[in-house]
């Protein structure tokens, strides 16, 4: 009888408790609404795409990070949090016949049965990939470790169709690709992101590039360029390796007291003091911003390059039974100050507004001209047909030579640069004929689409030294791998990597 008593009890607390709080009613009518049009609406319903409409719908009012997560969606997740995946050692990109592979893990699978980046991957186990976006074909390259899978593989310079049998294995996340010295005094260390292990990576190049030095370096240099985040404790635990104890590094503020909490360094320096510059640019982002907004803040590091992007919140998951769930913004970061990267006044208005770097210098890399040579996919194609060229060029006249050559080249395979101001004039162009615009006006318009269609002609020209540098990039790492490509081309030719190293030396 007590136990009875105990139910109605809990139930009619259950019951005040739903009819007090608006958003458990509003939940009530979304189901009574899902009950009357199952049971009264005149024609079939796809119940399926009707309930992830509402879905979808319903994060459309939140912020821009907040989405339903599908199962799939938390498949990756969980390879982020464990810091590795099962597959084969390649980074790939759309092709139109398949996936072109970008670069190569040099301890990877694909790397001992001879892949190289420039190779086409059209079929995997006899399923062609043409036509299939990234998302789809990576899914198709990775599986259990252990198990095999059959790679058909197009090589263009050697015009080599060819069968590979490659066995999957666990690889871990490559957060570090380079960590050595851009010059004789300052230590250089790329990251790319923050996912699980990135901390652990960071403090091991540090360790072994400080152990055993005869001369201590004068600074160094932590690359953050385009570097998306990753995990908010890769982010402050970074931060963490670089300060002494008791120094707050970032703080989180959320609607429940249980996402207010404040970090503060809890160990020693790990390179004593040495001086530190931060690269950054307008896509470093989420953790890579607390990385650099934490070592700013407490003056312990400089930054260089563009303002970041503009992250500071922080997102949790839920998960359902069926596999699918929630990613959920519960709470902004903060560093001393307090300072925020983001006005969070509604659910819908969370601007960004970044990190401003101390010095500043525009490493955009991608211009029209460039973004549409990339697109093109030239450059690695004539970098591969063209390897030991490339390689072994190092006087003017010699990269002078490659230049004319892939201009030509890049002229047969039929690309051709259209600037918005020649679209543009075009229209007006269009227009003045369409209004019957005076002679005059017309002809004037026509002679200045001319001379910007001249410009846009000469739009390589203009690209020397980029298109020298990538061309060498390229080569280097098909050649001698990714270490390689950095030591011998980007730590030479990257303006943000020189500027870093002569303000560190100089004793900022």
């Amino acid at each position: 009888m007590f136990f009875l008593v105990l139910l109605v009890m809990i139930s009619g607390g259950m019951a005040v408790y739903v009819m007090s709080d608006r958003s458990l009613q509003d939940a009530l009518v979304m189901t009574a609404a899902a009950f009357r049009i199952d049971k009264l609406y005149r024609n079939d319903v796809d119940w399926k795409e009707l309930v992830l409409a509402g879905r979808r719908a319903m994060f459309d009012r939140l912020d821009r990070y907040s989405t339903y997560y599908r199962q799939e969606q938390f498949q990756s997740l969980d390879e982020e949090l464990e810091g590795s995946y099962s597959g084969i050692g390649v980074s790939v990109i759309f092709h139109e016949e398949g996936l072109m592979i970008m670069s190569v893990r040099e301890d990877g699978p694909a790397a001992e049965v001879g892949l190289l980046s420039g190779d086409i991957i059209i079929a995997v186990d006899s399923v062609s990939l043409a036509g299939l976006v990234a998302d789809e074909s990576v899914g198709i390259l990775r599986g259990e470790e252990g198990t095999a899978v059959r790679v058909e593989v197009w090589r263009s310079v050697t015009e080599e169709l060819f069968e590979v049998v490659i066995t999957r294995r666990r690889i871990p996340f490559m957060h570090i690709p380079f960590a050595g010295y851009a010059s004789d005094s300052v230590i250089y260390i790329r990251m790319l992101d923050f996912d699980a292990g990135a901390t652990a990576d960071l403090e091991k190049a540090v360790d072994s590039l400080l152990r055993g030095e005869t001369t201590r370096p004068k600074g160094l240099i932590l690359d953050l360029r385009g570097n998306p985040g990753g995990l908010f404790a890769e982010g402050y635990r970074t931060a963490d390796l670089f300060l002494d104890d008791g120094v707050f590094m970032v703080g989180t503020e959320g609607r429940s007291r249980w996402n207010n909490r404040k970090y503060y360094s809890t160990g020693r320096d790990i390179t004593a003091g040495l001086p530190l510059a931060i690269i950054v640019d307008r896509g470093t982002a989420s953790s890579a911003e607390i990385v650099s907004g934490a070592l700013q803040a407490s003056g312990r590091a400089f930054l260089v390059g563009d303002t970041t992007f503009g992250k500071g919140l922080v997102q949790g998951f839920v998960r359902f039974p069926d596999g699918d769930g929630l990613k959920l913004t519960i709470s902004r970061y903060y560093f001393d100050g307090p300072v925020y990267l983001n006005d969070f006044d509604s659910m819908l208005h969370d601007v960004g507004h970044g990190l401003v770097p101390d010095y500043y210098i525009d490493v955009t890399a991608m211009n029209p001209v460039r973004r549409e040579l990339e697109n093109s996919l030239l450059l690695r194609e004539f970098a591969n047909k063209h390897q030991e060229a490339i390689v072994s060029a190092k006087e003017s006249a010699a990269e002078d030579g490659l230049v004319e050559s892939f201009t030509t080249y890049a002229r047969d395979h039929g690309f051709s640069f259209t600037s918005p101001r020649t679209v543009l004039v075009d229209e007006m162009r269009l227009a003045a004929v369409v209004e019957s615009s005076s002679t005059a006006t017309t002809r004037l318009i026509e002679d200045v689409l001319r001379l910007s269609q001249a410009e846009d002609s000469m739009a390589l020209v203009g690209e020397r030294q980029y298109v020298i540098d990538r061309l060498r990039q390229i080569a280097f790492e098909r050649k001698f791998g990714t270490y390689q490509s950095y030591r011998q081309v980007l730590l030479r030719s990257r303006p943000e990597i020189t500027l870093a190293s002569r303000i560190l030396l100089e004793g900022h």
